[in-house]
């Protein structure tokens, strides 16, 4: 459902006009989903194949008012289509005892298929991606249980080119405003010193990889955690 703001706000200055719309639709979308299990012993790998048609999405684009005029307004794209597959495996005990393991990789097609409305031109968005949405996302995640006090985990993460414009003019997602590609690791060891006391050291972003999300995500970060549990 829009917003308030999104329904009724309007702001102005000397250059332009930003007038939302108080006859924008909800979204509307259809989901289907199916997935296929397979039982591995000391694993389950999973297959799932997904598509949604949504139809008025709530964007910011330019439009042509009554009167004739063009302006930058919240309106309601026609219709998106996204496909894609997830291919998910989570398994305990592999390899070794005590080496639980967790991976995913996904890849979706989402793309602009109706919209009325356009940013720069009439039909420069028709065809192109949906923002925020990449086309491959990857995660992995490894943790070890040592013994009864000891635990190390390990975790990878990554994310393909997005955008966050509906022309997709924004090629550059490594600057302000922008979304870029990302690939990062973390690494946490944990310690139960005994049946009351934890001590835990973590490294976030531990390839200090440099990415963005409208701004800059965090680099490379330690933290420390001790905490005492009844």
């Amino acid at each position: 459902m829009p917003t308030l703001s999104e329904l009724y706000g309007a702001t102005s200055t000397t250059s332009s006009q930003y007038i939302n719309d108080p006859n924008l639709k909800a979204e509307d979308s259809l989901t289907t989903e199916f997935s296929r299990e397979k039982d591995l012993g000391n694993g389950l790998l999973r297959l799932t194949l997904f598509a949604e048609e949504t139809k008025n999405s709530i964007y910011s684009q330019s439009t042509t008012v009554e009167n004739g005029s063009i302006l930058s307004r919240v309106t309601n794209v026609d219709r998106i289509l996204t496909k894609g597959l997830e291919l998910v495996y989570m398994g305990m005990d592999v390899a070794t005892r005590g080496l639980d393991v967790s991976t995913s990789v996904t890849y979706a097609n989402s793309i602009i298929i109706d919209n009325t409305g356009y940013v720069t031109t009439a039909g420069d968005t028709i065809g192109k991606w949906q923002p925020n949405i990449p086309q491959w996302r990857a995660t992995a995640l490894a943790n070890y249980r040592v013994d009864e006090q000891w635990n190390v985990a390990a975790g990878a993460r990554y994310s393909g080119p997005q955008y966050r414009t509906l022309n997709n003019a924004d090629i550059n997602g490594f600057t302000y405003q922008g979304v870029s590609e990302f690939f990062t690791t973390d690494l946490r060891v944990r310690y139960k010193m005994d049946k009351h006391w934890v001590a835990s050291f973590g490294i976030d972003n531990l390839n200090n990889y440099q990415y963005w999300n409208f701004h800059p995500y965090p680099q490379r970060n330690y933290n420390f955690e001790l905490k005492w549990v009844h």
